[in-house]
C-alpha cells in the first residue's frame, strides 16, 4: 500500500472529521449566516427591480376608481387580491375630453373566487385594445388589438398552456398568450377585451353564488394619461371636485409610498445582517479561541516533530475555510429554494412589486454571500492564529501534563 502524503487540507479535514460535533455546529452558524444575507439580498433586488419595472412601464399618472375602491385598486395591482368594483362608464367619455387629459382607457375588473387554473383566486381584467396604453406595454407574444372574443392572456403565475383553454363562470376561454413576469398583481390574472368582460359578468349570474354584476355595461376603473404640462396632484383634485363619487389614485404618490415602503424594508434588512454578523464573528471567534486553547498540546507535538509555525497557523485557516465554504454553500443552496419556490407567496405576502433579478444576478449574490461568509471566518480565527504562532512549543506541550 502507497505512502499518502499528509497536506494541511488532508490534516485539516481529519481534525475536522475528529471533531464532527463541533464542526457541524460551526457550519450551522455560518449557513444561517449565509441564508440570512443571500435572502436579505435577494429580497431587497427584487423589490427594486419590481418597483422600477412597474414605474417605468404603467403609463398612466392617475387612475380613476369608485369612492372607497382606490385600496383594492392598488390591492389588484400590487397583492393580486381579487376584486370586483363598477365605475360609472359615462366618466370615461367625460373625462376623455378634460383638459390636459392626453388618453384614457378604461378597465374592467371581475373577481373570480375559484378556478382550475389556479390555487389562488384570480382576477379577471377587461380592457379596451382600442384606448389601451398600460396593459399593451406588458403583452410581447400578441398584438392586443386583434385580441378577438372569448380569447385570453394569462400572467404568468395562471397554469395554462398556450392554445389551451381556462374556465370562468362555467364558460371556455381560449389563452392565446401568456404575459412574462411583471412583478405585480398581473402574474395572477387573466386578461380579455371589455366585450369578453362582459360576457363573462352575465355568465356569473348562472354558474355562480355571488354574480360579478348585473350584466349592465361597466367599467372598474379609468387608467389617464396626462399632457406634459399637466400637474397630475391638481388634476386628482379637480377630477374629485367634478365627480364627489370618484377617487383618484395618483401613480407619483402610489410609487412614492412604495419607495418608503422599500427603504424600511432595505433599513430592516441590512440591520438584522449587520447584527447577525456580528454575532457570528463573536461565536466563530469564542469556538476557535476555545478550541485552540484545547489542542496547544497537540500544535506543540507537531511543532517538536519539524511542523513550522506557519504550517500550524495554514492548519487553523484551512479547517476554517472548509467550514465557511460547506455552511456558505448549505445556506445558500436553502435559500435558493425558499425565494424561488415561494417567490409568489413571498410577493403576494409583501404587496410590492416583486421581480426576481437574472439567474446572473443571483449567481453574484451568492458569490458575495459565500466571499463574505469566507471573510467571516478568517476573521474570526485571526486571534487563534495569532496566538498559536506566538506561544513557546515547550510550554504548549507541558500546559496540560
Amino acid at each position: 500500500m502507497g505512502k499518502q502524503r499528509l497536506t494541511t487540507f488532508a490534516l485539516a479535514v481529519k481534525n475536522l472529521r475528529k471533531r464532527s460535533f463541533r464542526t457541524k455546529s460551526l457550519i450551522v452558524v455560518v449557513a444561517v449566516f449565509s441564508f440570512v444575507m443571500f435572502c436579505g439580498g435577494l429580497l431587497t433586488q427584487s423589490l427594486s427591480l419590481g418597483k422600477n419595472y412597474m414605474s417605468g412601464r404603467m403609463g398612466a399618472d392617475i387612475m380613476i376608481v369608485p369612492r372607497g375602491c382606490a385600496l383594492s385598486l392598488q390591492n389588484t395591482l400590487l397583492r393580486s387580491e381579487s376584486n370586483t368594483f363598477y365605475l360609472n362608464e359615462n366618466l370615461a367619455e367625460e373625462i376623455s375630453v378634460m383638459p390636459g387629459v392626453e388618453q384614457a382607457s378604461p378597465q374592467l375588473y371581475i373577481g373570480s373566487l375559484n378556478a382550475a387554473c389556479c390555487t389562488v383566486p384570480v382576477q379577471l381584467i377587461g380592457f379596451d385594445p382600442e384606448t389601451d396604453f398600460t396593459i399593451k406595454s406588458w403583452m410581447k407574444n400578441i398584438d392586443s388589438s386583434k385580441l378577438g372574443f372569448g380569447e385570453v392572456v394569462t400572467g404568468s403565475r395562471v397554469n395554462a398552456t398556450l392554445g389551451g383553454q381556462v374556465w370562468f363562470f362555467g364558460q371556455p376561454l381560449k389563452v392565446v398568450a401568456k404575459l412574462n413576469d411583471t412583478g405585480m398583481g398581473f402574474d395572477s390574472s387573466v386578461f380579455m377585451t371589455l366585450e369578453t368582460a362582459q360576457y363573462m359578468i352575465k355568465a356569473s349570474q348562472e354558474a355562480a353564488v355571488h354574480p360579478a354584476g348585473n350584466g349592465k355595461d361597466h367599467i372598474s376603473a379609468l387608467f389617464v394619461r396626462l399632457s406634459g404640462a399637466e400637474d397630475a396632484a391638481e388634476a386628482a383634485k379637480l377630477i374629485i371636485s367634478k365627480y364627489p363619487q370618484t377617487d383618484v389614485v395618483v401613480l407619483k404618490e402610489m410609487m412614492l409610498h412604495i419607495s418608503t415602503q422599500l427603504h424600511n424594508i432595505k433599513d430592516l434588512a441590512y440591520g438584522i445582517q449587520g447584527l447577525l454578523w456580528i454575532v457570528s464573528v463573536l461565536v466563530l471567534a469564542v469556538v476557535f479561541t476555545v478550541s485552540a486553547n484545547e489542542r496547544k498540546r497537540e500544535f506543540g507535538l507537531l511543532l517538536a516533530l519539524g511542523a513550522t509555525r506557519k504550517k500550524l497557523e495554514g492548519l487553523l485557516i484551512a479547517e476554517i475555510l472548509i467550514i465557511c465554504i460547506l455552511g456558505a454553500i448549505c445556506g445558500v443552496i436553502a435559500a435558493s429554494f425558499i425565494m424561488y419556490e415561494f417567490r409568489m407567496l413571498i410577493a403576494v405576502s409583501l404587496g410590492l412589486p416583486y421581480m426576481q433579478p437574472s439567474i446572473g444576478s443571483a449567481i453574484i449574490l451568492a458569490a458575495v454571500s459565500l466571499l463574505l461568509s469566507v471573510f467571516t471566518g478568517v476573521i474570526s480565527c485571526l486571534y487563534s492564529v495569532i496566538r498559536i504562532g506566538r506561544a513557546e512549543t515547550q510550554i504548549m506541550i507541558r500546559e496540560y501534563e
